[in-house]
């Protein structure tokens, strides 16, 4: 089988630069994440890694984003999860759904 690859591009003086990155198996959850969402992603994994190169964040900070990022990833992945996620969204904008201090009294908060 071949090794999963993320093609990756960035524009400077305007001038289109692409490649072709082989990943890690390990990080192929990836693939679920929308365009939007993968720029995002890719814009804030460059600004995360220049602030640990410049010793203003950890690899403990770079393991939790990425932990966020896999978790949105798996998320997108579960289609039955967006239909659940959606439905909710559309209730919510309908004015349906409970306040917060009901549901903690509720549930004895």
């Amino acid at each position: 089988m071949k090794k999963p690859k993320l093609v990756v591009g960035h524009l400077t003086n305007d001038q289109l630069i692409v490649k072709s990155v082989t990943t890690s198996k390990h990080y192929e959850w990836h693939k679920w994440l929308e365009p939007e969402e993968l720029v995002e992603f890719f814009g804030e994994l460059l600004k995360l890694v220049t602030q640990i190169s410049e010793g203003k964040k950890d690899a403990d900070t770079l393991t939790i984003f990425l932990s966020g990022w896999r978790e949105t990833a798996l998320i997108n992945s579960e289609p039955d999860v967006l239909a659940d996620i959606a439905e909710a969204e559309r209730e919510l904008d309908a004015g349906g759904g409970k306040p917060w201090s009901q549901i903690k009294e509720e549930i004895g908060l």
